[in-house]
């Protein structure tokens, strides 16, 4: 970068400095060719800088930012070489006397004062948000327009060669709006009519994300409105073997249905689906195993969903509330839905997901948190990675350690606004590695644990009275009601959920047709200790099965 006339390349003005970090990291003037600012640790800290947008970062910030966990010892004194010298290239006419005009340190630390126009990556994200406020009006060919801008930004990997914590952060989220962006683009072409223009570009993706079910639909589409039936129909047939070799899973639902309909000679609509009925992106399928025929409620069309009681009716307008003005305050919100078996949780969750499904663009991630027995020793690993891949990030991104999956998660959800939706789950420990990290995502889950929500950060809570049940018996034996017993009463607390030990506890004190109770009075029932009952009658509130309408006293969750 030439030294200038001593313009000192003030905001704003023609000299300007120029950033890029969509690639290898350069900076220049306008006119001027860009060039490298410095050895790998520089550009480090310059990208985080120009990254933390005009937010002040402390000595001790820059320091954990660029150097981690292992900073030598003179990491501080390389950081203020760094800071000089890229004052020097940022302002070089600028007199010692002078006070600096671009990068300014205070006792709040330092910041660098550019206009976002300046900034390769600011603009990529500018234009995206732009493309996605045209597709919400619904104007492909604006949006087609917008990311093709955006995406002609790019030059390789972002921050390439950059070492540092927080550069490895910032190229994986720039990585996943980048293949964002490529997707849509690529849709928009395709209702475009623009088919032959994508298919270079998707074979190309398709190899580099072999994975990604919704890019091998859309390469499909691509190669089927070109006329090469064959060879979309190769790519299917392409699909279903690598999942199965690589995950032992079939191809989805949306997938299988294309190659239904390109077999029926029925091309796949290319206009956009009208506003009631917005398209679902690929992670809007629950990320784990479950056969195809197998559907989360969700997915269930709105005639066949049932009837709420009038309790869950009333709480349909709070939820919305909750789940849609988290952002405006700052938190993720967290909607806790409560109740034993037959209180209309998932119907009531169900209502709730598509009422507020406008103000989550990206989708829902669901997940089904539900286990028989004790928590696996795996923890939340497995269910992540499933969760990373529907995110779109490749297997060989995905960490093996969980901590490092969760951050990596946080992070793709930290550029989308999406509706976790957690069915079944139990504690705390199975949710908090799986809620988002920022502002603009919400969650929904149920639970029959009423422990659960104090113990979650920004969580509301519903709880729903129970409703009549039909469960069968454990283990098929016929229900022993004791004299005197309510005919109408339920036969079977709900131990779909409940550990061995838990069911077996509460199946006894289902054929005990015991009312309100004492422990010493459960201890009998069970055959146990004074301690050991007190211990099983708590964790069967926490699971919906009892409640305690007095201090050591306890009844049947459903009994009035």
């Amino acid at each position: 970068m030439r030294a200038g006339d001593g313009a000192g390349g003030a905001p704003g003005g023609d000299r300007t400095p120029l950033f890029r970090l969509l690639g290898p990291v350069r900076v220049g003037l306008p006119g001027d060719p860009a060039a490298r600012p410095g050895p790998p640790r520089r550009q480090a800290v310059l990208s985080v800088l120009l990254l933390r947008r005009r937010r002040p970062v402390t000595v001790a910030g820059l320091v954990a930012a660029v150097w981690g966990d292992d900073a030598p010892a003179s990491a501080a004194g390389n950081l203020r070489t760094h800071l000089w010298a890229l004052r020097t290239l940022l302002e070089p006419g600028r007199t010692a006397r002078e006070p600096a005009r671009i990068l300014r340190g205070d006792e709040h630390g330092y910041a660098l004062h550019t206009p976002p126009e300046s900034v390769d990556a600011w603009r990529f994200e500018h234009r995206a948000e732009a493309a996605r406020q045209a597709r919400e009006r619904g104007d492909t060919a604006a949006e087609h327009a917008l990311l093709a801008d955006a995406l002609a930004l790019w030059s390789g990997e972002a921050l390439a060669g950059v070492p540092g914590p927080f550069a490895d952060e910032e190229r994986t989220r720039l990585a996943a709006l980048r293949t964002t962006a490529r997707k849509r683009h690529i849709v928009c072409a395709l209702r475009l009519g623009l088919h032959h223009t994508v298919i270079p570009e998707l074979t190309a993706l398709t190899r580099e994300f072999p994975l990604d079910e919704e890019l091998r639909a859309l390469l499909m589409r691509a190669l089927h409105g070109c006329g090469r039936q064959a060879e979309a129909f190769t790519v299917f047939a392409d699909t279903h073997r690598t999942l199965g070799e690589e995950l032992g899973v079939a191809p989805c639902r949306e997938l299988t249905a294309l190659h239904a309909r390109l077999l029926a000679h029925d091309p796949p609509p290319r206009a956009p689906r009208p506003a009631h009925a917005p398209s679902r992106p690929p992670y809007d399928r629950p990320p784990y195993d479950r056969p195809p025929y197998d559907r989360p409620a969700y997915d269930r069309p709105a005639y066949d969903r049932p009837a709420l009681p009038d309790e869950a009716e009333r709480a349909l307008a709070e939820a919305r509330s909750v789940l849609t003005e988290g952002a405006d305050r700052g938190v993720v919100p967290v909607l806790v839905i409560t109740g034993p078996c037959g209180a209309a949780g998932t119907a009531l969750a169900e209502r709730i997901a598509d009422g507020v499904a406008h103000h989550f663009p990206d989708g829902r991630l669901f997940a089904d948190l539900r286990t028989r027995g004790p928590v696996p020793a795996a923890g939340a690993g497995p269910l992540l990675a499933r969760l990373l891949h529907a995110l779109g990030v490749p297997a060989a991104r995905i960490p093996a350690d969980p901590e490092q999956r969760a951050a990596l998660y946080r992070s793709a959800l930290a550029v989308r606004r999406v509706l976790v939706v957690l069915e079944g789950a139990r504690d705390a420990a199975q949710v908090l590695p799986l809620l988002p990290g920022t502002p603009g995502s919400a969650v929904l889950l149920t639970t029959r644990s009423r422990v659960l929500a104090p113990a979650l950060p920004a969580a509301t809570h519903i709880e729903l009275p129970a409703g009549p049940r039909t469960e069968a018996p454990y283990r098929g034996e016929a229900p022993y009601r004791g004299e005197g017993a309510d005919p109408l009463a339920p036969t079977a607390p709900p131990q779909d959920d409940l550990p061995p030990e838990l069911a077996r506890a509460a199946h006894r004190l289902t054929r005990s047709g015991a009312g309100p109770t004492s422990v010493g009075a459960l201890a009998a029932v069970l055959g146990t200790g004074f301690t050991e009952a007190a211990l099983i009658a708590e964790a069967l509130v926490d699971a919906g099965v009892l409640d305690t309408p007095a201090a050591g006293t306890y009844r049947p969750a459903n009994r009035p």
